[in-house]
């Protein structure tokens, strides 16, 4: 049978155990801690070596090739950056017990060494938190002489910012105008509706772009990215939008007169008799009738003034063409003296078929309803732009007989206008109303009173138009 194990007697106990226990030689190797007082004002505040070495670095203004104990929250510090040291006493002080360089001064680190950007060494302890309590220190053991001295050190945080250069900042900032000194003015001491006025007004502006400096190798400014953004923006959304060019050609042509040759070398072609009358009305006058009136020095009634007091020298000069303008100015003076009034500042009102032949029945049925047809369309109504189109026919009309040189007294009375108004129409044709001069007054034999009323209406090249009216930011109107 085998042997039975043999309980431990009581003399082994107090035998020596065959291990070693750990905690041997302890009294041999106790380290002496201990925490030097710092009467300099400069104390540690960067690691990496011993605190006292650094302490004769720190008390200098610059500290070059250091690494800060600090957390750098979102920037990459480089690893060699010379440094300048600040220092100011806290505006919180502690109590005079215990009181040290840490709790009665305070540092800041700053480096512009980096050529865009600025860091910045705080300390940023919380006050009255965690943080506030919270305390850093180094520590530096001598193993030959077995001490261990723990220093305070000041916790702190670097931070990066970007230079503002003069390129950046541009030019400085005109003074303020009236217009804002009145605007500032208003909110200071305005009632509350001129305040709600003003702020309407500034609430969406955009503020005015800064000029920058010129871009390296072009003549054009740095624009702020906001302005340019806006800029780029309105030149596609304008692209496609007509110039102020277009609108007065399309203006021109929707306008209410007879369309001119603007390539015209002479006056004659600005407005061509075949335009004017049209080649099948020029067919269907007839004037044989005044040209035996005037050979029997017979008189010739019309209702016209202008065509009276000029038929028998258009008549004598023996142009067929010249005669036939002249009948069929008249036989326009007479239809427009048959319209009947309308709506105030709405045109005039075209007589019934019936009626309007009895009123015409000298000129017949076919040249009356050609020029109803031409001038009042299909309607019973003449509008404004038909009568404006009529009376713009009978000026140019009126000054192809006249050599294109014509007292606009006559035409004034036959369509009883005011000077302002026959003026405004020959102007439309392109023509240039003035007074006359002495010696037209002289051939004219007016005297000076009567110029005011006896305008000359000129028919040159090159032709000048009323100009399309445009109407500013600041809400006056230019031509």
């Amino acid at each position: 049978m085998p042997e039975k194990k043999r309980k431990r007697t009581s003399q082994d106990a107090g035998s020596r155990p065959s291990k070693k226990i750990a905690t041997e030689g302890v009294g041999s190797e106790v380290v002496k801690v201990s925490f030097p007082p710092i009467d300099d004002e400069w104390v540690p505040i960067v690691g990496r070596t011993f605190y006292r070495s650094l302490l004769l670095m720190c008390r200098s203004t610059i500290v070059a090739d250091l690494v800060l104990p600090a957390s750098t929250p979102g920037v990459t510090f480089p690893s060699k950056l010379s440094m300048k040291a600040y220092r100011k006493p806290r505006n919180t002080q502690t109590s005079s017990v215990g009181k040290s360089a840490i709790t009665t001064s305070e540092h800041l680190l700053h480096s512009s060494a980096h050529p865009r950007v600025d860091y910045v060494a705080r300390e940023e302890e919380g006050a009255g938190g965690v943080e506030g309590l919270l305390k850093h220190y180094i520590g530096v053991f001598d193993e030959q002489a077995g001490k261990l001295e723990l220093v305070r050190v000041r916790p702190m945080v670097v931070r990066g910012h970007v230079r503002v250069t003069d390129e950046d900042e541009g030019p400085a900032t005109k003074p303020s105008t009236g217009l804002s000194a009145r605007s500032t003015l208003g909110l200071e001491f305005g009632n509350k509706k001129s305040q709600r006025a003003i702020q309407s007004l500034t609430k969406n502006a955009i503020s005015p772009m800064k000029p920058g400096r010129p871009v390296p190798g072009s003549s054009e400014s740095t624009m702020d990215p906001v302005a340019s953004a806006v800029v780029s923006s309105m030149a596609a959304a304008t692209s496609s939008m007509p110039t102020r060019e277009d609108l007065q050609a399309a203006a021109d042509e929707s306008k209410p007169r007879p369309q001119p040759n603007l390539s015209a070398e002479t006056p004659a072609d600005v407005y061509p008799i075949d335009q004017l009358v049209g080649q099948g009305t020029v067919r269907q006058l007839t004037v044989q009738e005044w040209q035996d009136a005037v050979e029997g020095e017979e008189d010739i009634l019309t209702k016209s003034r202008f065509v009276s007091h000029r038929i028998q020298a258009v008549v004598t000069s023996g142009d067929i063409r010249r005669i036939k303008v002249l009948k069929y100015l008249l036989l326009l003076l007479d239809w427009h003296g048959a319209l009947l009034a309308g709506p105030k500042g709405r045109g005039r009102k075209v007589l019934q078929s019936e009626k309007l032949q009895e009123k015409l029945s000298p000129w017949g049925s076919e040249l009356v309803k050609q020029v109803t047809h031409r001038f009042a369309g299909d309607g019973s109504t003449v509008n404004r732009w038909q009568l404006d189109n009529l009376i713009t026919h009978i000026c140019a009309l009126a000054i192809t007989i006249d050599d294109f040189t014509t007292d606009v007294y006559d035409l004034r009375e036959d369509l009883k206008l005011e000077n302002k108004d026959i003026r405004t129409y020959f102007r439309e044709i392109g023509a240039k109303v003035g007074p006359p001069s002495d010696a037209e007054r002289a051939k004219m034999k007016i005297g000076k009173a009567e110029a005011s009323s006896h305008q000359l209406a000129k028919l040159r090249l090159p032709l000048e138009f009323p100009k399309m009216r445009v109407v500013t930011a600041q809400g006056k109107k230019t031509r």
